[in-house]
């Protein structure tokens, strides 16, 4: 936001105020010039030399939004990617989603490049089964910005991977059109999404023409109606359709819900803890006798301490 002085008029503010105004706008300015001139004989920028959008190092959601908007991400409405992604040698479709999830279901003719890959740590990785995440708990993909440009070298027909049309694609969509949650965590910000994370970091790699659909994959599905394949649940899923079972087979699809053995350990867990809560409740064994005298402020919600 701007300064404020109150009542005093400074003629000639203090070199720390020039600097730190001037600050803010020279970092959208040096995103907007690295994104536009990266030279066809200057090295291919990595994801090692971008600024990243997750995790160690990256701004906060509200700067990578004004930073996306200042860099000219472009908006795609769902109903305009059908058309938009109809040739694959101008367009390619890039869903940025855990490739776990990809195999599930996916949207023709989207490529994967996860942005976010499972923990190489697998303590880490572990506690994200442990509560049921599917997939476990995921790191920015290292590797994101080169596993990109090589689906683009392959597949779309620009004499530089940079200079073809990116479009972008999760579950959430994200959106550049309003304005991001500026107080709090931001957690359950709506305009934010992965996908505008991986577009933060492709303009700074030079990529110019890079886009984001919003609404996401329920978006392409059920607005613009784009299918989607799966070889694991299609029939499932298509059969909750021809039933009159959309709700669930939409809320399994966009919730993350259809079944994954990484989910596993943690339903069993959760399993457990809802057994031994019930037995204590009901003080099935003297399960809750024995909390009682053991467990502090059992005895809140035990029948048998009444």
């Amino acid at each position: 936001g701007s300064a404020r002085f109150g009542l005093v008029a400074i003629s000639n503010p203090p070199i720390r105020a020039r600097e730190a105004t001037r600050g803010v706008f020279s970092r959208c300015r040096t995103d907007k010039v690295r994104a536009a001139t990266v030279s066809s004989k200057a090295p291919a920028l990595t994801s090692a030399d971008v600024t990243p959008g997750q995790g160690a190092g990256s701004p906060k959601w509200p700067e990578i939004h004004d930073r996306c908007v200042a860099m000219g991400v472009k908006t795609v409405d769902a109903s305009q990617l059908p058309s938009l992604v109809a040739d694959p040698r101008r367009a390619i479709l890039v869903d940025v989603r855990q490739t776990i999830e990809f195999d599930e279901w996916r949207v023709p003719p989207a490529v994967n490049v996860p942005y976010a890959i499972p923990d190489p740590n697998v303590v880490r990785r572990a506690v994200g089964y442990a509560i049921s995440i599917k997939g476990g708990l995921k790191v920015r993909n290292p590797e994101f910005v080169e596993a990109l440009r090589a689906e683009c070298e392959s597949r779309l027909s620009t004499r530089r991977a940079e200079d073809g049309v990116v479009v972008l694609i999760d579950t959430k969509g994200g959106d550049l059109t309003t304005e991001p949650v500026r107080q709090g965590s931001g957690q359950l910000d709506a305009t934010d999404s992965q996908s505008l994370r991986a577009a933060f970091e492709l303009r700074q790699a030079g990529f110019k023409d890079v886009r984001y659909v919003k609404g996401g994959l329920p978006g392409a599905i059920e607005d613009a109606g784009m299918p989607y394949e799966s070889e694991k649940w299609g029939d499932f899923l298509a059969w909750l359709d021809t039933t009159g079972q959309g709700d669930r087979r939409r809320l399994l699809m966009y919730s993350r819900l259809l079944p994954d053995p990484t989910n596993l350990p943690g339903v069993l867990g959760q399993l457990a803890v809802f057994t031994l809560i019930g037995a204590a409740y009901y003080d099935a064994g003297g399960i809750g006798t024995w909390a009682a005298n053991n467990v502090p402020g059992a005895c809140s919600f035990l029948p048998v301490c009444l």
